[in-house]
């Protein structure tokens, strides 16, 4: 599970990358040169559809960030979260004597 998590992270945030560098904050970038072929027809323009797969990318990397920490163990093979609840305080340590 944490074989095919790593995966899908790896290619959406390849592919987050891939569309941070076509589009540009003010206009220009390599999506302006599509929407003039974009407005033919009624289509809707580029740049709405690049930036809304902008945010549903960086949606589902977060998404699995979080099932990933659900789900992965740590090295001891107790699940990585503590799903007891915080029980107890401070560690009491030994104050050595004078």
């Amino acid at each position: 599970m944490e074989i095919v998590i790593g995966i899908l992270v790896l290619v959406a945030s390849v592919l987050l990358v891939l569309i941070v560098m076509i589009q540009n904050s003010k206009g220009g970038g390599l999506d302006a040169s599509f929407s003039a072929v974009n407005q033919i027809g009624n289509v809707a323009q580029s740049t709405d559809i690049v930036e809304k797969g902008t945010w549903y990318l960086a949606g589902f990397i977060g998404f699995l960030c979080l099932l990933s920490a659900f789900t992965m163990n740590s090295s001891n093979g107790s699940p990585s979260i503590n799903t007891d609840g915080f029980k107890g305080g401070a560690v009491p340590t030994e104050i050595p004597a004078p």
